[in-house]
């Protein structure tokens, strides 16, 4: 399986969340924060469109999971508890073209 975080070569580090409990091996942990850019082909003007992915690793179990991009900024401008456990998004595989 394959997943996609992102189309940008830099992965940002922002910061620990609050106390969350992880959905996969249920630990109250800080999860790890990280962004990295989106960059999409649109058909009409802007042609590119460009998004920031925020994802969140668990520290105890190394789970990866997302969290809408607004949450993301939201948690980039200082606020910690923007993100919480309703947040948490699973990843969706990344289907390739030539599969």
């Amino acid at each position: 399986m394959e997943y996609r975080l992102g189309t940008g070569l830099k992965i940002k580090d922002k910061g620990e969340t609050v106390s969350l409990a992880c959905p996969k091996c249920n630990e109250k942990v800080n999860f790890h924060v990280f962004s990295n850019i989106e960059n999409r082909l649109n058909v009409k003007f802007p042609f590119i469109k460009t998004s920031n992915v925020y994802f969140l690793i668990c520290p105890k179990c190394a789970s990866i999971y997302t969290v809408d991009e607004m949450k993301g900024k939201t948690f980039d401008k200082g606020e910690k508890l923007s993100i919480g456990n309703f947040d948490f998004k699973t990843l969706k595989e990344f289907k390739n073209g030539n599969d």
